[in-house]
């Protein structure tokens, strides 16, 4: 799944620009809906924040969840010439940069 790559918290307007930490969600019967993701300097505000939209209805009622993030890292094409190289030779698929 494709993540923000800043947290979602707002301080005084401004965004925080820090990598997210863990991903927000409230658990309700059988469903979980996720509601943000957030860093970990900014958990606790945005913790209490849901909360008192909670407590307004304007979120969902359920338990808060926050799951750490895990990264996962993939060999993808960076588009380096051996990856045109590969793409050419090996796949059998032409691309329309010429190999040097």
């Amino acid at each position: 799944m494709l993540l923000p790559d800043h947290c979602s918290a707002k301080i005084d307007g401004e965004e925080c620009l820090l990598t997210p930490t863990y991903i927000v969600s409230v658990k309700s019967d059988e469903s979980e809906y996720m509601l943000a993701v957030v860093c970990d300097d900014h958990k606790c505000i945005i913790e209490a924040r849901l909360i008192a939209l909670q407590k307004e209805s304007k979120v969902p009622q359920g338990r808060l969840h926050f799951q750490l993030i895990k990264t996962v890292v993939t060999e993808c094409v960076m588009g380096i010439n051996e990856d045109y190289i590969e793409l050419e030779s090996k796949r059998g698929v032409e691309s329309d940069r010429s190999i040097a």
